[in-house]
């Protein structure tokens, strides 16, 4: 009885072991695309020990033996395992004008001799029919074989834009994979489809940035960087993603290194890599199939060692962070979008921290004289006050601005007004502070 199975395995048994050529194409060492499938039809049952031609005469002796076409369903062929495909126009697609090979799942995945490779490698259908130009193809199936439903991966849960990293990929025979976000992967492993397009966004409505990349494409190469959920790469044309790069713009490259992984045919999972490097590979025909990015914060640094000398300058305490660098006049100390509560202030004015007061809200405690808060007790500033002193006062109006939790930024106050919540356990996340001549 004719096997599939066993026209398969004829090809499973050799790939990897055997190189391609059209002269010595009988084996036991080389075979070229069409001698291998005559032999695997051979080993399967499905042609007559002794038979053997080129990719041309296959159409014949396939239709001769009870293989029927496959007809396309708008435009696409529903294959499964087993179909024969024949690349070539009908009368000339014998010697290099034609290739043939065997499919080995619903999802394009062919067995094939190739020169490419040079030997029998299982490899995407319409990656390597992009490479070669997209000549006409004919597919064929024995009228034995069972119809086989498609296996598909499924999509990703639809979910909404999160904030953080937001990615969705276009798979060949799926389409959008849904988004995704903060890890998450994107695009199938273990179905050999690869991605075909990518979109990326960053969100986060505290901080002004956005997510640039670009997309490496079998016979494109580098594509125009994008940003922000545009398109990189290609849909309805066939071509595989092979490699992407991309890389936080703006604020929040300060903040966050966006690193990224790659799943890539033959290889698997390939090595987190960060900030614009290349994800996948490029000139070795390997389309990349899966996708995972994150945002990795950045260690804060932020102002100086010392106080200035002259004017205004202040650092923030962070809970989680400790104390950053000192800033100066109309500065931002502490930070903005990484939710991260500060937790004491401190000021210098003229290089003295006499020359002003602050007194400070403190969650759980209320309103502390003068003091910019509480270090070690994991206790939020919530509001501050700040007056100047010894004689600053007459010639200098100190005014301030918080960035608090859930609020942003709220208005400038000065001279001893309050800034920032009392009431409503809102965190100030960040402060600027200037002096102005009366």
């Amino acid at each position: 009885m004719a096997s599939i199975e066993a026209m398969i395995k004829w090809m499973k048994d050799r790939e990897g072991k055997v190189t391609y050529s059209m002269t010595n194409r009988l084996g036991p060492n080389s075979y070229d695309c069409s001698s291998s499938v005559y032999f695997s039809l051979i080993a399967g049952g499905f042609l007559p020990s002794g038979s053997m031609g080129n990719t041309d005469t296959l159409f014949g002796d396939l239709e001769r033996n009870n293989w029927r076409q496959v007809a396309p369903v708008n435009g696409n062929y529903r294959v499964q395992r087993g179909d024969v495909f024949i690349w070539g126009a009908r009368g000339a697609s014998g010697g290099a004008s034609g290739h043939t090979g065997i499919f080995v799942d619903s999802v394009d995945n062919i067995i094939h001799c190739n020169y490419g490779y040079n030997g029998i490698t299982t490899n995407n259908h319409d990656v390597i029919w992009g490479y070669n130009g997209r000549p006409p193809i004919t597919v064929y199936r024995s009228a034995a074989a069972k119809p086989e439903p498609p296996k598909l991966p499924t999509k990703n849960p639809e979910q909404p834009i999160k904030k953080g990293i937001n990615y969705e990929t276009h798979v060949s025979k799926v389409g959008w994979m849904n988004n995704v976000a903060n890890g998450a992967l994107s695009g199938s492993t273990g179905y050999n489809l690869p991605v075909e397009a990518v979109k990326i966004l960053f969100k986060n409505n505290q901080i002004q940035a956005s997510v640039s990349y670009r997309a490496h494409v079998s016979s494109i190469g580098w594509m125009p960087w994008v940003k922000d959920g545009q398109l990189g790469g290609t849909t309805g044309q066939s071509k595989a993603v092979e490699a992407i790069q991309a890389k936080l713009t703006g604020e929040a490259a300060n903040y966050y290194n966006l690193e990224y992984q790659a799943h890539v045919a033959d290889n698997g999972w390939m090595s987190w890599v960060k900030d614009g490097a290349t994800a996948g590979t490029t000139g070795q025909k390997k389309s990349l199939q899966a996708l995972k990015m994150k945002l990795v914060r950045k260690p804060i640094d932020q102002g100086s060692s010392k106080p200035a000398t002259k004017g205004v300058s202040y650092r923030m305490h962070l809970a989680n962070e400790g104390w950053l660098g000192y800033v100066t006049n109309n500065q931002m100390a502490g930070t903005t979008g990484l939710g991260i509560e500060s937790q004491c202030l401190e000021v210098y004015v003229d290089g003295k921290k006499e020359n002003v007061q602050i007194d400070a809200h403190v969650a759980e405690k209320g309103w502390l004289t003068n003091t910019g808060g509480t270090t070690g007790q994991k206790l939020s500033l919530q509001a501050v006050k700040l007056k100047l002193k010894n004689g600053l006062e007459k010639q200098y109006d100190i005014s301030y601005q918080v960035h608090v939790s859930e609020k942003g930024w709220m208005s400038w106050v000065k001279n001893g007004a309050v800034a920032g919540t009392t009431g409503q356990k809102l965190a100030i996340q960040a402060i600027r502070i200037k002096l102005t001549n009366k």
